[in-house]
C-alpha cells in the first residue's frame, strides 16, 4: 500500500509532465514558425522624377557657316522645380561631323498653367571636333524652353546662347526639344545584397550592357581607311521575344585615327537558333566623325546581321557584320564588331510573377581631372583639364566596374575627348558614411585637340581617398595617377576630383 507522502509527490510530478511536454510543444511551435515564416519584405524602392530630352538647334559659326547641333539629356529632379544631370552635344547638319561636347546641365522649370511650363537652365560643358575653333572647349549654354504636354510626350520651342569661352563662336538661336518623363527607381544602399521583388525596373530601366570591339572599313579601292574602336552599349529588352532598343558609344583606338568618336542608338531582333545561339538583326543612327575620317555633318546610319552564344545566365559573346552609311563618302563602308554582354537586371520581363533581383550599389559620378606635362604635337607640353562623367557598378563590396567618358575644357585641348572602361578594388562603403581607399585601372580611346601622347589606345590608373558624410548616399573622391599610351612613352600625370551618388539597384 502506498503511503500518503509518496502518493503526493507522485502526483505532484504526474501534474508537471502535461505542462512540460506543453512547455516543449509551445518552444517547438514558436521555433517552426520562425524557420517556416516568410523573410521580412525589403522596404519598397524609392523613385525620383526622371527627365529625358531630345533637341536641334542650327548654330552660326565664323564666316557665316551653319551647324546644325543635336542634344541629349538625362536630368533628375533634385528638389521641387530643380533638375539636374548629364547631356551630351553633337553635330548633325554642315561640316563639322565629329563634334561632340559632354557636360551637365541645371534646369529651373516653372508651371505656367496645367500642361504649360517654362524651362531655364543653364548647360556647362568641355569638347569640340571636326577643326572647329573652339579654344579650350568650354562650353556654356543659357536657355529658356517653352513645353507644352502633349500625352506620352511634351515638345517646345527652345531659345538659347552658345559660346565656346575665349573664341569667336557666339550664337544666338531658336530650337526643338522632346521630352519623356518617367521615374528612377532605386532602394536604400543599406539593403544592397538582399534579395528584393523587382517588380520594375531600376536605374534608367535598362536590361544590360556589352563591351564593344568594332573595325570599320571605309571608303573605295585605294582611299580605303580602316578605324579600330572600343565602346559599350546599353540595351532594354522590349518584349520576351528578343526586341532590344538601346544607346552605344565608341572611341578610335589607334593613333592615326585618334579623335574619331561615335554616338548612336539602336534597335535591333534576333530568333533562337538552338544550343544557346541567337542570330538577329541591329540597326543604328546617329553621329560620329573626328580623327581625320571624313564625316561631313557628321549623321550616320548602319545595318548588322548579329550571332550570340550563351556562354553562361546572364552572360553572352557575340559578332556581327554589316554596313555603315553616311551623308558623307568618307563615312561609307563595311562594320564588323565583336561584343561581351551581360545582364544589369533580372532575366525576366516586368511583370513577370516571382521577378526578383539581388540589390547591388550603383554610382553616378561628375569627375573634373587635370592632366601635366601632356605631349602636343606641335612639340610643347603643356597641363590640360578635362570635364566627365562616371558610372560605377559594384561586383561585391570591394570589386566594381566603371565607365567614363572625359573631354577638355581648359588647356588649348578644345576637341580631346576620352572614352575609359575598366574596374576598381576598393574598402567597404560604410552605411554610416567614413572614409574609403581604393585604387582602379581603365583602358580606352582617346584623340583630338592637338594632343599626341595621350592618344589612341590609352590606360589611366590612379589611387583614390573617398569621402561620404553620415547619413549622405553622395560622397566625395580624390585620385592621384597617370595615363598614357599603351603603345608606349612616358604617362602623364593624373589629379581627379569626383562627386559620386549612390543608388541601390536591382541585378540578377
Amino acid at each position: 500500500m502506498t503511503s500518503a507522502p509518496m502518493a503526493s509527490r507522485i502526483g505532484q510530478r504526474a501534474g508537471r509532465q502535461p505542462r512540460r511536454q506543453a512547455t516543449h510543444l509551445s518552444l517547438a511551435s514558436t521555433l517552426a514558425l520562425v524557420l517556416t515564416a516568410p523573410a521580412q519584405a525589403a522596404e519598397p524602392p524609392a523613385t525620383l522624377p526622371l527627365s529625358v530630352m531630345g533637341g536641334f538647334e542650327t548654330l552660326r559659326l565664323p564666316g557665316h557657316e551653319a551647324l546644325g547641333l543635336a542634344s541629349a539629356s538625362v536630368l533628375f529632379e533634385a528638389q521641387p522645380g530643380v533638375w539636374l544631370g548629364p547631356v551630351v552635344f553633337g553635330a548633325a547638319t554642315g561640316q563639322r561631323g565629329g563634334l561632340f561636347v559632354l557636360g551637365g546641365e541645371l534646369q529651373r522649370r516653372w508651371a505656367l498653367r496645367p500642361g504649360l511650363e517654362l524651362n531655364t537652365g543653364l548647360a556647362l560643358g568641355g569638347g569640340g571636333g571636326a577643326g572647329a575653333p573652339v579654344g579650350d572647349g568650354l562650353l556654356l549654354r543659357p536657355a529658356a524652353t517653352l513645353m507644352q504636354d502633349l500625352g506620352p510626350v511634351r515638345a517646345g520651342i527652345s531659345w538659347s546662347s552658345v559660346r565656346f569661352a575665349g573664341t569667336g563662336i557666339r550664337s544666338q538661336q531658336l530650337g526643338l526639344v522632346i521630352e519623356w518623363r518617367g521615374d528612377f527607381v532605386h532602394w536604400p544602399l543599406r539593403q544592397v545584397g538582399e534579395r528584393v521583388a523587382a517588380e520594375h525596373r531600376s536605374g534608367l530601366g535598362l536590361d544590360n550592357i556589352d563591351i564593344t570591339a568594332a573595325h570599320y572599313r571605309l571608303g573605295r579601292n585605294r582611299q580605303r581607311l580602316g578605324v579600330n574602336l572600343a565602346g559599350a552599349r546599353l540595351e532594354q529588352s522590349l518584349d520576351s521575344q528578343g526586341t532590344r532598343w538601346g544607346v552605344e558609344a565608341a572611341a578610335a583606338t589607334q593613333s592615326a585615327n585618334a579623335g574619331y568618336m561615335e554616338i548612336l542608338g539602336t534597335l535591333g531582333r534576333d530568333w533562337p537558333l538552338g544550343g544557346g545561339l541567337r542570330a538577329g538583326l541591329r540597326g543604328a543612327a546617329g553621329l560620329g566623325g573626328g580623327g581625320a575620317v571624313p564625316a561631313g555633318g557628321g549623321m550616320m546610319a548602319r545595318l548588322d546581321g548579329t550571332l550570340a552564344a550563351t556562354l553562361a545566365p546572364g552572360w553572352r559573346l557575340g559578332a556581327s557584320l554589316g554596313r555603315l552609311q553616311g551623308r558623307s563618302a568618307g563615312l561609307r563602308g563595311e562594320h564588323a564588331e565583336l561584343w561581351l554582354s551581360a545582364d544589369l537586371e533580372p532575366a525576366d520581363l516586368p511583370g513577370t510573377p516571382g521577378r526578383g533581383g539581388t540589390l547591388s550599389r550603383t554610382e553616378w559620378g561628375a569627375s573634373l581631372q587635370q592632366l601635366s606635362r601632356v605631349a602636343r604635337k606641335d612639340g610643347s607640353r603643356r597641363a590640360l583639364q578635362t570635364l566627365g562623367l562616371t558610372l560605377n557598378r559594384w561586383l561585391s563590396a570591394n570589386l566594381y566596374l566603371s565607365g567614363q567618358a572625359h573631354s577638355a575644357y581648359g588647356g588649348g585641348a578644345g576637341a580631346y575627348s576620352v572614352g575609359l572602361l575598366g574596374g576598381g578594388l576598393a574598402t567597404a562603403a560604410r552605411p554610416d558614411g567614413g572614409w574609403q581607399l581604393g585604387v582602379e585601372a581603365l583602358v580606352g580611346g582617346a584623340g583630338g585637340g592637338g594632343v599626341a601622347s595621350v592618344s589612341g589606345a590609352i590606360g589611366q590608373a590612379q589611387l583614390w581617398v573617398g569621402y561620404a558624410p553620415a547619413g549622405s548616399d553622395s560622397a566625395w573622391r580624390l585620385g592621384l595617377g597617370g595615363a598614357g599610351s599603351l603603345r608606349g612613352g612616358s604617362p602623364s600625370p593624373l589629379a581627379s576630383l569626383t562627386w559620386s551618388r549612390a543608388f541601390g539597384q536591382a541585378g540578377r
